[in-house]
């Protein structure tokens, strides 16, 4: 992996693509309580389960068709010969009411409060990752009208577009654009969050005087509010293509799509190369946070080992957090979780650069991914709770704003 490019330049990107339509979906459940069961047959766009706790988005179905599993994790769908459900009417008011409107849509609306500063980000989020191209320069009309929608929740006095230094970045109306060196990590929330306000933000935490959303996210809730219809889709980079996918479409259809064989040992990441996860099994669908399909080829790709650290500190001089991720890696490894707190774990981005950069490959961000759990568990953190029977039975349609 020597000759890996932390770039974040798009260059010359084609016009966004669909994805084929496929003819099983399997859609995620992680954080979700479903309300439909096996053998009952849905259309297109009818909600499947709601969103656990305040901030996540229910889900609905891509296409017509019949499930035919649940399991604790995910939801198998058949496709069918079925149509779709009529658009719903767009919620006019703001605040509140359109928050709720919007997480019934699918929208997962943690960053939809009241802040003075508003920041649009940009710039890729890794290497390889150009989707935000596309949609800046051939979606204009709906990023707009995304932006006018979160704006009557947010509320804001100022506005930044922010990108990566050479891409494409015409500001909107009121919106200042602020520009970043186009080098991973660069892209990541808490790195914007510093550019433009000046000071630190403790990754997984929000300042109380801003927020931040993508140009997919902006998207998806533009095309919400221009077809009154949820959000069943996500816009992927796959093989440099630019594409848009139903949510739940197996790795492997996609991979076959973009003309790439999987190989035995070879491992198909969604996501980018640093931060992305392997997909358990090419069957395993995408969900609406998927940004991207990258395939690392067994022979290219990181070997990971058990090897101990050698405190090259190699780690350190590229951590962005300026952490020890060694340490932590060895606090995790020996189940000293607790200890990994006094190196700042919680400072961590998990940008993935320390793993990277391991002289003896070790998993370093897998072990602190671990710790960050296991300290998560005693200190007494738990899923949010499923909604009451009472709450589920209202579910069967989308909530009227």
């Amino acid at each position: 992996m020597s000759d890996f490019n932390f770039s974040l330049l798009c260059g010359e990107t084609g016009p966004l693509t669909t994805s084929s339509r496929p003819d099983r979906l399997r859609l995620s459940m992680e954080g979700l309580t479903p309300i439909l069961g096996v053998g009952e047959q849905v259309l297109a766009g009818t909600k499947v389960a709601v969103g656990n706790g305040p901030d996540k988005g229910d889900l609905h179905a891509p296409l017509a068709g019949t499930i035919l599993e649940l399991e604790p994790h995910s939801m198998f769908i058949e496709m069918g010969s079925g149509g779709k459900l009529a658009p719903v009417t767009p919620c006019v008011e703001g605040g509140d009411p359109l928050r709720q409107w919007l997480k019934s849509m699918g929208m997962d609306v943690g960053a939809l409060y009241k802040a003075s500063t508003l920041i649009i980000n940009g710039v890729p989020p890794e290497p390889g990752i150009s989707a935000f191209e596309p949609l800046l320069r051939d979606y204009r009309k709906t990023l707009e009208l995304g932006l006018e929608t979160i704006r009557k929740v947010i509320e804001p006095t100022k506005m930044f577009l922010v990108a990566a230094k050479g891409n494409r970045a015409n500001a909107f109306a009121n919106c200042t654009v602020a520009h970043v060196p186009p080098v991973y990590p660069n892209g990541l929330d808490p790195l914007v969050y510093k550019a433009i306000l000046k000071q630190e933000v403790l990754p997984g935490s929000r300042p109380k005087n801003a927020t931040i959303l993508s140009v997919r996210e902006l998207y998806a809730v533009g095309r919400v509010m221009e077809t009154g219809r949820p959000v069943t889709e996500t816009v992927m980079t796959i093989g440099g293509q630019n594409r848009l996918v139903r949510v739940g479409t197996p790795v492997g259809l996609l991979a076959a799509e973009a003309g790439v064989q999987v190989q035995p040992g070879d491992r198909a990441v969604l996501g980018g190369p640093l931060r992305g996860l392997a997909a358990v099994n090419l069957e395993q669908g995408v969900d609406k946070d998927t940004y991207g399909l990258t395939l690392m080829r067994r022979e290219a790709g990181f070997e990971t080992t058990d090897n101990f650290c050698l405190g090259c500190g190699a780690c350190e001089r590229h951590c962005p957090a300026r952490i020890m991720p060694g340490m932590i890696s060895r606090c995790a490894e020996f189940k000293q979780f607790e200890r990994a707190e006094a190196y700042h774990i919680h400072s961590c981005m998990e940008c993935g650069l320390c793993g990277y950069w391991c002289t003896a490959q070790r998993p370093l961000l897998q072990y602190i991914r671990l710790a960050k759990y296991e300290l998560a568990l005693l200190a007494g953190a738990h899923a949010p709770d499923t909604p009451p029977d009472d709450k589920l039975k209202e579910q069967t349609g989308d909530t009227p704003c």
